[in-house]
């Protein structure tokens, strides 16, 4: 059968007020797509939080914990704590410090073991519940961390969030829900969230918790719900019933969790019940507040159960709202599709249509790479405009894109026939699916329910019945079809983009359109091809309509901030002392300081792998500590065993062990293992004071290695730098960082 004369349902437009209807079919799509990109406005703030009080009392919380850094085991973490500890008193609760030394191993892709120990000082407090059993009910868990990182920069990143949970606390004390609160202001976030590993392996209050609701402050955007673990039907009605303004989907569950750098729930999925994580939102306090304090009383008042819930895709839909269901359910519609799929194909060509299939399928193939390589030609302008955060860019290609695609579809037809490339277009995202429902069930929703509705609604009029339908029947099976698509895609690519752009990942939220753009091919049904151009038309130049984003998302660096890159390093190898900062131009007051020299690599005391870099000698400051390092055994039998201790006289909250010369057989921290297999062997160690700390690692009896041990403490000596005029940048008091460094050898 001649492909270009394979019956299909053409909808004719014989009148103008088919041409109408036509239109607003199209119309009432472009409505659809724009109500799926818009989201609840949030409500007017509770009475609590709209007073000028509350606002107040935020911005104190935040000015005195955004002061100074708060990493883990150091000053500025310890005063934090203090502050948080002393609003909870005020407020009539009983706080505690849960001190636990936590451990975390990670297994790196070349096989290294990189431990981490770290003794954490976590904030706890319970907020008891008015329900006469409270006692007795599984409480809910609020909780967000108060560390920060190194830099001065990451200051005030968190602050806001804290200050939100003090004041949400607050609001609970004086209305407690039915259940117990449980209040966590975790340490070690920043360090492999040490802090929630210790709550969640070792306090006694983990072992009720119904329902944790996880505040991060990552990311510029506005308060989202990004991920969640164990949670199901009941926990995600609890979040759309109290706050549906806030956006969030098993897809951005999904990609969040392929993110390194990205907010995790971590350590609380192992709690055995659900988690909800929340991230961003700190640029409007007053409304992360109010959501905070909606979430937490709707939650409070909700019986609990322990328990992880039934895995469930979940999703927003314009009027609906909130779609869930389980996560196995999305084999119904992919099984369906490639039912429908192969009918269809049977039905049109018969057993011979192999050549009106290769036709069709190679046809959008052919127009899928065209678009995937003309977007790739702007890949540098779209990784620049992710960084500052500018969409109009990105959302410029993806309309020319579609607009190149939806007019090669209709050029293919002239020679391929409509019912080919309409098959052969939906068997792309067919075939996409059956790799996303196997490997990211979560994800399968966004192309399983619009390509079980496409196809759906193809077979409906190709069929005999749909055939004899009236002119506006037909165009309304036409938009039913395209339904789904219109309602799930727009905010599925606005959400990627938005989620994978801040870590530098611009063209997966591109690549993942060019299945979407398959959806395009049902146009070609409409014998309106004027009436689609002219949509082309208009999106193509809406381009130049569309507004640019007034504000980058981040300020430019200011030549302070360089210096929060520079180092004093002590070196007992060589007994000297150096200047160290990352390849960047320097100014007049860092040449100073890197007088007549350019970005080297370090040989002699970092080796020819180690990066360019500015350096120079420095006086070497005795008030600086080597670190005190013995080596108390080193025999060789079957195997080879070292044994020796290390001390932080200047008690250094941050201790770097690396072992180079051979792999770790077996190792151990004061009697504690930490490796039990051959491999690399990498140590990070945090708020160890000046405990003597005894080591034991067995090697291959022929091998020698080396024990490197760095500390790092926050702030160099300002009293050795040059003198700074009124054109040298500012250094703060913590800007740059220490490091002391000695390395044992075993021969």
């Amino acid at each position: 059968m001649d492909a270009a004369s394979a019956p299909i349902p053409a909808i004719r437009v014989t009148g103008f007020m088919q041409a109408l209807a036509g239109g607003l079919g199209l119309a009432v799509l472009v409505i659809l797509g724009w109500m799926a990109l818009t989201r609840p406005a949030p409500p007017e703030p509770k009475a609590e939080i709209a007073a000028g009080s509350w606002n107040a009392r935020v911005q104190e919380h935040i000015r005195v914990l955004a002061a100074s850094p708060r990493s883990i085991a150091t000053e500025g973490n310890a005063q934090a704590r203090a502050y948080l500890m002393s609003e909870l008193r005020a407020m009539g609760l009983a706080p505690a410090v849960q001190r636990a030394t936590v451990r975390k191993s990670v297994v790196y892709y070349f096989g290294a073991i990189h431990n981490t120990v770290g003794v954490v000082h976590n904030v706890v407090a319970r907020i008891p519940g008015s329900a006469p059993d409270a006692g007795r009910r599984p409480a809910l868990l609020l909780t967000a961390h108060y560390d920060s990182g190194n830099a001065v920069r990451d200051t005030a990143r968190g602050a806001a969030t804290m200050a939100a949970l003090l004041e949400t606390a607050r609001s609970l004390r004086a209305a407690p829900p039915a259940n117990d609160v449980v209040l966590l202001f975790a340490d070690g976030h920043h360090v492999g969230a040490l802090g929630a590993k210790g709550f969640v392996e070792q306090h006694p209050l983990a072992a009720n918790v119904g329902l944790a609701l996880k505040f991060d402050p990552a990311g510029d955007a506005g308060l989202r719900m990004l991920e969640t673990s164990g949670a199901g039907g009941a926990a995600l009605a609890g979040w759309m019933r109290a706050a549906p303004e806030l956006r969030g989907s098993s897809l951005e569950t999904t990609l969040a969790r392929m993110l390194n750098d990205a907010p995790h729930v971590g350590p609380l999925a192992a709690l055995d019940t659900p988690v909800l994580l929340f991230a961003g939102g700190e640029n409007d306090p007053r409304q992360l507040g109010d959501a905070m304090l909606r979430l937490a009383q709707a939650y409070g008042d909700t019986p609990l159960k322990r328990g992880a819930q039934t895995a469930t895709a979940y999703f927003s839909l314009p009027i609906v709202g909130l779609v869930q269901h389980p996560a196995w359910l999305t084999w119904v519609p992919t099984i369906l599709s490639c039912l429908m799929l192969g009918f269809a194909w049977r039905r049109l060509f018969g057993a011979d249509g192999a050549t009106e299939a290769a036709q069709g399928v190679f046809g959008v193939c052919f127009l899928l790479l065209v678009v995937r390589v003309g977007s790739w030609t702007w890949r540098e302008e779209i990784a620049a405009a992710g960084l500052a955060g500018e969409h109009r860019l990105p959302l410029v290609v993806v309309i020319v894109a579609a607009c190149v695609f939806v007019a090669g579809l209709y050029l293919f037809r002239r020679s391929v026939g409509a019912a080919a490339m309409v098959l052969g277009a939906l068997a792309w995202p067919a075939l996409t699916l059956l790799l996303v429902v196997f490997f990211l069930p979560g994800a399968a929703y966004v192309l399983a329910w619009p390509l079980a509705a496409a196809l759906a609604a193809f077979l409906a009029l190709q069929s005999r019945w749909g055939k004899r339908q009236a002119f506006a029947l037909r165009l309304l099976m036409l938009v039913a079809g395209l339904a789904p698509a219109v309602a799930l895609f727009p905010p599925a690519l606005r959400d990627t983009w938005l989620l994978l752009a801040p870590h530098h990942m611009y063209l997966p939220p591109m690549l993942m359109a060019l299945p979407m753009l398959c959806f395009a091919s049902l146009l070609l049904v409409l014998s309106l091809a004027p009436a689609v151009a002219a949509v082309l038309a208009l999106l193509a130049a809406s381009c130049f309509a569309l507004p640019g984003q007034a504000a980058p998302r981040a300020a430019p660096l200011s030549a302070s901030d360089g210096l929060e890159r520079l180092v004093y390093y002590k070196d007992a190898n060589t007994w000297r002392a150096y200047w160290l900062l990352p390849e960047q131009p320097l100014d007049d007051w860092r040449r100073e300081l890197f007088p007549g020299r350019q970005p080297t690599i370090f040989v002699e005391v970092f080796g020819w792998n180690s990066p360019r870099q500015w350096y120079a000698e420095a006086p070497r400051d005795d008030a600086v500590a080597f670190p005190e390092c013995f080596a108390l055994l080193n025999t060789v039998g079957k195997v080879r065993s070292a044994t020796f201790t290390v001390r932080s006289k200047n008690r250094a909250p941050h201790i770097e062990l690396r072992m180079s010369g051979a792999k770790a057989l077996r190792s151990r921290l004061d009697g504690m293992p930490l490796t039990s297999k051959e491999a690399p062997w990498l140590l990070s160690l945090y708020g160890m004071e000046d405990r003597v700390l005894r080591f034991e690692i067995e090697t291959a009896p022929d091998e020698i290695f080396a024990i490197t041990v760095q500390e790092r403490m926050p702030g160099v000596p300002q009293h050795l730098l040059p003198s700074r005029d009124e054109g040298a940048p500012y250094l703060r008091e913590q800007s740059g960082m220490t490091m002391s460094t000695d390395i044992l050898r075993f021969y």
